[in-house]
């Protein structure tokens, strides 16, 4: 009577139970990066960003398409890349990865894209952020501030692009 038994809808015990078994384990494992994530965004509000990073890597590791672990992670190293200027370039490099990844797996999310659209910038990456700038619509909200923000930029690195030549123009012309 074990294996041929039916429900009361139909459907065989045997199934029913495996169901039910990946419901839970489902549940469990969403309930754990929703943990992992909490506790991750805790440790970043209180400044322990590498502990952080830990946590928020758990979460993603639960969820390998979930955006918003990769935002936070991503923010989490580009703090720790902040802190270890000038030796930061792996967790700049971990932080662009996941800010970038973040962007493409919610793209309606703003945020994510302007977090992105400042790193890029913050880290000379003028090109990739003038992309971002370039496939936004006029009616973003944040396409104003964006576009001001690259404007700004570009002004600054051509005055000092413009400064560093006329420098060495005068360098050379003592020599």
């Amino acid at each position: 009577m074990g294996v041929g038994r039916r429900s009361l809808h139909g459907a065989p015990f045997f199934h029913m139970k495996y169901v039910s078994i990946l419901l839970v384990i489902f549940a469990a494992q969403s309930m754990g990066q929703q943990s992992e994530l909490a506790a991750g965004r805790a440790y970043y509000q209180s400044g322990e960003f590498k502990q952080a990073v830990a946590h928020f890597q758990l979460a993603l590791n639960a969820d390998p398409r979930s955006a918003e672990s990769n935002y936070w992670l991503g923010r989490s190293y580009q703090t720790l890349a902040d802190i270890a200027t000038p030796f930061g370039r792996k967790y700049r490099s971990l932080a662009r990865t996941h800010l970038t990844r973040a962007a493409e797996l919610a793209p309606g999310r703003p945020e994510y894209r302007s977090e992105l659209f400042e790193f890029l910038l913050d880290s000379g990456h003028q090109n990739q952020a003038r992309d971002i700038l370039l496939r936004s619509a006029e009616s973003d909200p944040d396409y104003e501030s964006m576009l001001a923000r690259f404007q700004q930029t570009r002004r600054l690195n051509a005055s000092l692009n413009a400064w560093i030549t006329r420098f060495f123009e005068l360098g050379t012309a003592w020599h």
